[in-house]
């Protein structure tokens, strides 16, 4: 039971870390050229996300 109250205090502690931290670690993340491609080709298979985008580029 004590096991069980330490993990999950553990487990709150680092989700309230990552959210106070979010945006360092997303900027971190795309930081790495293989996640931003990644991530960047996932967005531009979704049609209305192309279509938004590249009518802001014209």
């Amino acid at each position: 039971m004590k096991g069980f109250i330490i993990k999950g205090f553990l487990i709150l502690l680092a989700l309230m870390l990552g959210y106070q931290m979010r945006y360092r670690l997303i900027n971190m993340a795309l930081g790495q050229s293989f996640i931003r491609r990644f991530i960047v080709g996932s967005a531009m298979s979704f049609p209305g996300m192309r279509s938004k985008m590249m009518d802001e580029l014209i």
